[in-house]
């Protein structure tokens, strides 16, 4: 029977620098990975949605990660090979030339590159498959110079993983705290579709990871849909096994232990399949792409008194989702726009709205500038 399991997480949690009052927003958007990638610099308006275009550069990677080292904000653009480092204006654009440009030099190509949110360290994480299907992950220390935000690369391979003849890690982010490195994870073992997250504790001192731990997971019978979405502060799963009304939502406050289970019986959405999944930085809401109606539902995550409250906010579609650091904002990617929406994260309300033209074989990461 051929496994269908679709790869959901929160996407935005790469991208979060800071919890900061909201300054400049700005979404950065690249196209797809060639020698050279064109990159639009968007400011964002949080109370219309509306995006200024401030900058047009020509970079040489598709990623992007920006943070903010002391008083220095920069990106760093990654590719499988390469790394740069570009100091941006107050706008958040980026200067023309790169303050630094680093070839990785590793035996398997980059897949995840991540700076954590304080500026400290940042890693390189390596995922590949031996001849024999077996699976592994490397990840690589670089540290950071408070003064000027340049990498140095330590060589130090601060976690490992594998061989794996079922369990395959995809990718790694942060969140807000950047006091854990989280591994999204996908299980193909026999008769199981998982998707699920890891994480290692950071060594604030050191840069070291502590050992992989389970955080999360979800399930699928393989030909239907199984989703996780983390933040620092919230985990949550869904699982289906059957078609429309057969799924399960389970959403962990981490910190408190509190949970808020949902069937069809609660809410119908909880009962259906998910296609992605998503929870904003706020960790007050759940972003649900609904794969049987073709919409994303928002809902309010109410701890108190264990429930999801519907907030009567849709996104058409089930598109990529991704938030501003502060939760002010989010941006959906369709396949021939971004759709940009005000969020009121204490009730999960989407306000304002507007777009900007662009294909859905793009990159985006966002910022708050203070």
């Amino acid at each position: 029977m051929p496994k269908r399991c679709t790869f959901v997480g929160f996407a935005a949690l790469c991208m979060i620098t800071s919890f900061a009052s909201a300054q400049v927003e700005v979404l950065y958007v690249t196209g797809p990975q060639a020698a050279t990638v064109p990159m639009d610099t968007y400011n964002v308006n949080s109370e219309t949605a509306v995006a200024t275009l401030v900058g047009k550069t020509t970079v040489g990677g598709s990623a992007v990660d920006p943070v903010t080292v002391g008083s220095h904000h920069l990106l760093y653009i990654w590719n499988g090979t390469d790394v740069w480092m570009y100091l941006t204006n107050s706008e958040g654009v980026p200067e023309s030339r790169a303050s630094q440009h680093l070839i990785f030099n590793f035996p398997h190509p980059v897949t995840s590159f991540v700076a954590d949110p304080k500026g400290n360290f940042a890693y390189a994480a390596m995922t590949w498959a031996d001849t024999k299907g077996d699976d592994y992950a490397a990840v690589v220390l670089f540290t950071i110079d408070q003064s000027t935000g340049k990498l140095t690369n330590t060589g130090r391979e601060v976690a490992a993983y594998g061989p794996d003849p079922y369990t395959s890690l995809y990718r790694f982010m942060f969140g807000a705290s950047g006091n854990r490195l989280y591994a999204y994870y996908f299980d193909n073992g026999p008769y199981t579709c998982i998707v699920g997250y890891d994480y290692y504790t950071v060594n604030q001192t050191s840069g070291k990871l502590g050992p992989r731990t389970t955080l999360t997971w979800g399930g699928a019978s393989c030909n239907t849909d199984g989703g996780v979405a983390i933040t620092d502060q919230v985990a949550a799963a869904d699982s289906s096994c059957c078609g429309q009304g057969s799924g399960y939502l389970n959403v962990n406050q981490t910190a408190t232990g509190k949970n808020i289970a949902c069937q069809s019986t609660n809410l119908a959405l909880c009962g259906d399949q998910v296609y992605l999944m998503y929870l904003d930085p706020a960790s007050q809401n759940l972003f649900f792409g609904d794969a049987d109606l073709q919409l994303t539902y928002v809902v309010h995550l109410d701890f108190a008194n264990s429930q999801l409250i519907e907030t009567g906010s849709t996104i058409p579609g089930v598109p990529p989702v991704y938030f501003s650091p502060d939760s002010r904002l989010v941006y959906a990617v369709n396949a021939s726009d971004i759709g940009i929406y005000t969020l009121q994260s204490s009730t999960g309300v989407l306000g304002a709205s507007s777009s900007i033209p662009q294909g859905n074989k793009v990159n985006i990461a966002t910022a708050t500038l203070p």
